[in-house]
């Protein structure tokens, strides 16, 4: 029997590709391909659960929902969460001050928009997270409070973690770079009894980077057991273990309105910053199904933070004439603890879908804060490398925020049109003790909403129109300041169309959106003073499937016209124009191949305008080969050695922390399934 290696979740993809070539052997030999399907289509992904928590499927949605699938993360050669994104319209990474992911989604910040299944993934708001554990990559555009609360202004990203299904599989997967790079991964399932299976990732990473003095190494572990005591009832145990060692990498500066023009390999840091972080999730989702019509769902997370950051960075004032005056600002968790509780109740009749769900959140915050702002300044164009003092870590404040929660769903289809409406409640409560200080509060109630139509033109294609609110706590709930003591809401407006073509292996998103965010400034007694209104529209349009049976391709455009309505100028580090490609085709039996583009279009740095960072092009490109049990993959990033501007540090600090990004690297890795 003729083996190939199987690459899980990309079992059903491979058995499409290779389906011809079997057909024709078939004829000539009595040899078998064993392939384990996972409901994956390529890239496609027809059943998205994060636009509304439920099984609706996609043509169904009234919102923008993208999905980067297993195959897409894999042959993208993506490690890090920050490497999968590329291709998902309306998103574009940023510097995240060297140290974590961060995104931006229609223009808003999606810091602290990160979930993982369903639940928010605070635990590694300060890190790079790594795939290791992720099956795929959902995003959801736009407002999402009336189903996730408090946030998601320009949308969500959500994480979809492997299981424990009963497959029996070890995959050792092991990586070399640039710079350095090592990767490691194991990927074991197996099944322990008729009712219990389990499973467990483990992933290490170390290297150097393009940027001199900033290197990095973390471990991660997950296993995880699922148990089905009776029928109908589901239980998912899982344990996440992660540690995180890296030099924060802070940028450079900028002068006369534009970043200095220096090798990207310059380091403006002391060489003994660092960030050392460990993190602990556990987290449990039991879910019982009654019969076909009703299934009630609980889940539970705990997450713990311990971290510590030592960052040398270039102060927010100007530049004098080629110096630029530095500060070391050290910041902890001593830690940080996110709990959450929810509950989901959906009834399903057919031409009626309801849910109903509860959650509580609660994070508790004691940070640690020191500062030196007494560091001679350092040459624009030339720094001296070297330590910096270090201030340690002082007790500074501790936050307690929490957020009980209501909010039902209702999908009531009547022929070809579907009506959505949600509404949430949450009464949100948050404390602050500065160190020798006066305990401060801040608490309100607030409702959320969402209002949607869907209309089947035809079985594959759809037009949508949805209307929604979602409010906003200032710096995400982790901190108060008495000058922000109203929430921000943000409106949204959005008209898509999707379609299913070449029978049903390519998916079709367009959307046309408008999104309106206030942000009420008040004085100290509460009252409203002022206000920032920020509007962002524009157009998106996504393709994701297959056009052949070998051939997998995934390409976004967005064009956002964002800016402060009373201003007219854009927010920090959001481009007019994003669009990608990538796609790759599988040759034959042992073949395959791939590449892509990236373009980001004009940004800025600060919200004033201040520094233009320009536009930049990347291409990528993959070539895999496959025999047996073994795979050997070649991934080439940025060939044409583009020097450009990842990103940079919102706020006035944008103006002298702007990151260069990486130049030409290839990352070579072996595979092998025992």
């Amino acid at each position: 029997m003729k083996t190939m290696f199987i690459r899980h979740p990309l079992a059903l993809a491979i058995s499409l590709v290779v389906a011809p070539a079997l057909a024709q052997s078939d004829a000539q030999s009595t040899e078998t391909l064993t392939v384990y399907g996972q409901g994956y289509e390529g890239y496609a992904e027809h059943m998205p659960t994060s636009g509304m928590k439920t099984d609706l499927e996609w043509l169904d949605v009234p919102q923008s929902v993208s999905v980067v699938t297993g195959t897409e993360i894999k042959d993208r050669g993506a490690v890090r969460l920050v490497d999968a994104l590329d291709g998902v319209a309306g998103v574009n990474n940023t510097l995240g001050e060297g140290s974590r992911d961060q995104f931006v989604i229609r223009g808003f910040d999606a810091l602290n928009d990160v979930y993982r299944d369903g639940l928010r993934d605070d635990g590694n708001l300060q890190s790079y997270r790594s795939l290791a554990n992720i099956e795929r990559i959902e995003v959801v555009k736009g407002a999402a409070g009336a189903l996730y609360g408090r946030g998601s202004a320009g949308g969500l990203i959500n994480l979809v973690t492997k299981r424990a299904n009963g497959e029996k599989f070890t995959r050792f997967n092991a990586g070399v770079g640039s710079n350095n790079q090592f990767v490691g991964q194991v990927d074991s399932s197996t099944s322990l009894s008729d009712s219990v299976n389990g499973r467990v990732n483990l992933e290490y990473r170390e290297g150097d980077s393009y940027v001199d003095h900033v290197d990095s190494h973390d471990y991660f572990i997950a296993p995880t057991l699922r148990m089905t005591p009776m029928q109908g009832h589901t239980l998912d145990l899982d344990v996440e273990y992660a540690y995180q060692e890296l030099v924060p990498y802070r940028g450079v500066p900028s002068k006369d309105g534009k970043p200095v023009d220096v090798p990207v390999d310059t380091f403006f840091g002391g060489t003994n910053d660092y960030q050392k972080s460990d993190s602990l999730r556990l987290a449990a989702d039991y879910e019982i199904e009654f019969n076909h019509a009703l299934t009630w769902n609980n889940r539970v997370s705990w997450n713990k933070i311990e971290l510590e950051q030592k960052g040398t960075r270039q102060a927010s004032a100007a530049v004098t004439g080629d110096t630029v005056a530095q500060t070391v600002n050290n910041f902890g968790y001593d830690p940080r603890t996110t709990t959450t509780l929810q509950s989901e109740l959906v009834w399903d009749t057919g031409a009626n879908q309801l849910l109903l769900g509860a959650d509580y959140n609660r994070i508790d915050i004691d940070l640690t804060l020191a500062s030196d702002k007494t560091l001679p300044g350092k040459d624009i164009h030339n720094p001296a490398a070297g330590p910096t003092p270090d201030p340690g870590f002082k007790p500074f404040r501790d936050n307690v925020t929490e957020t009980t929660s209501l909010y039902i769903q209702d999908v009531y289809t009547l022929g070809d049109l579907s009506l959505i409406g949600n509404v949430r409640y949450d009464m949100m409560d948050l404390e602050q003790q500065k160190f020798g200080q006066e305990k401060e509060s801040l608490s309100d109630e607030k409702i959320s909403y969402r209002a949607g139509a869907v209309y089947r033109l035809t079985s594959d294609v759809s037009t949508y129109a949805t209307w929604a609110r979602s409010w906003q706590l200032p710096y995400a709930g982790i901190y108060i300041n008495p000058k922000l003591a109203e929430f921000f809401h943000t409106d949204l407006q959005e008209l898509g169309l999707k379609a299913y073509l070449l029978d049903d292996s390519l998916m079709l998103n367009a959307a046309l959106f408008r999104i309106d965010q206030e942000q009420p400034q008040t004085n100290t007694d509460g009252d409203v003073i002022d206000k920032t209104e920020a509007r962002h529209q524009g157009v998106e349009l996504e393709i994701r499937g297959q056009l052949t049976e070998q051939w997998n391709v995934s390409a976004g455009y967005s064009y956002l016209d964002a800016e402060d309505k009373e201003t007219g100028k854009k927010p920090n580090d959001v481009s007019d124009h994003l669009f990608s490609l990538w796609t790759a085709y599988q040759l034959d039996d042992y073949w395959r191949f791939g590449g892509g583009v990236k373009y980001v279009g004009d940004r800025f740095a600060g919200n004033n305008e201040a520094v233009a960072l320009g536009d930049y092009t990347t291409v990528d490109l993959m070539a895999e080969y496959s025999i047996g049990r073994h795979l050997v993959q070649l991934n080439a990033y940025n060939i044409l050695d583009e020097k450009y501007i990842l990103g940079a540090t919102n706020g006035t600090s944008g103006l002298n922390q702007i990151g260069y990004g990486a130049p030409a690297e290839f990352m070579l890795r072996y595979g092998y399934q025992f």
